[in-house]
């Protein structure tokens, strides 16, 4: 009789154990675990991005932002988008205001959404926005999984203006969510109504090259990469599209670059 309520009391422990372990998986599908921008620091003091003004906070309390698309807009706001304190030459601004510069975001905006689709539906690990066949599901960008370790990047030759452009978002590893400079948070609360608190903010980093005569890469037109923050649909709205593929796609659509001291 003891053994049999003992091998009772030991099923009820593994059935409760289960439960727990089903709702905090459950609990990690809703939007709001990636830590917030606006919690995140900002400043070498330590402080936040919402604890005193800056250019960060201002542009996002005025819904400082253009689409992520190639228009008139990129070049008229290249003074902001490619400033001289990071890129140097004004020369540049408008070399560097091109459509591969928007062909380099939108890879990675693409690629991030399509990681945040599969890990959202329990989907194999992959890169970019190909079909995984491992065994391995796709963990939380940037909170598990490859991506603790592994850049999301793109590269974008565009032989037009004579510009090669990296952009990626850096692994955990190398720069903490705890940062604003981290790849993705949660955009949070501030003042105005730039975007839903729960949008998604990824932190893209540029490195710019000259394109060689042979069409290679040639020296640095920005010595350090220089950072772009892009707002993005709610995760709650990209696991809605039909595949990762329409995920990659509704999101480069619908995000928004934040301009800068404007």
């Amino acid at each position: 009789m003891l053994t049999n309520n003992i091998k009772y009391l030991f099923s009820l422990i593994g059935v409760l154990l289960a439960f727990a372990s089903h709702g905090l998986r459950a609990e990690s599908y809703h939007p709001g675990n990636y830590p917030r921008f606006s919690d995140a620091i900002l400043w070498p003091s330590g402080e936040s991005v919402s604890a005193k003004p800056s250019n960060v906070s201002r542009a996002i309390e005025k819904a400082s932002t253009i689409p992520l698309e190639y228009t008139n807009s990129i070049k008229g706001m290249k003074q902001y988008l490619f400033p001289k304190s990071a890129y140097g030459d004004l020369y540049f601004q408008e070399k560097l205001a091109s459509r591969g510069f928007i062909e380099a975001l939108s890879d990675v905006v693409r690629q991030f959404a399509c990681a945040e689709y599969r890990f959202r539906h329990d989907l194999p690990e992959s890169t970019g926005c190909q079909n995984g066949s491992s065994n391995q599901k796709e963990a939380m960008p940037f909170v598990s999984g490859q991506f603790t370790t592994n850049r999301i990047e793109a590269v974008i030759d565009d032989q037009n203006s004579g510009v090669s452009y990296y952009a990626y978002l850096k692994s955990t590893d190398e720069k903490s969510l705890k940062s604003a400079f981290g790849s993705v948070h949660e955009l949070g609360t501030f003042f105005g109504k730039a975007a839903d608190r729960r949008s998604l903010v990824l932190s893209i980093d540029l490195q710019a090259f000259k394109l060689n005569t042979n069409i290679f890469r040639g020296e640095k037109i920005n010595q350090y990469a220089y950072t772009y923050f892009l707002i993005l649909p709610k995760a709650v709205d990209i696991a809605r599209q039909a595949n990762q593929e329409a995920a990659g796609e509704f999101s480069v659509r619908n995000s928004k670059i934040l301009i800068l001291g404007r």
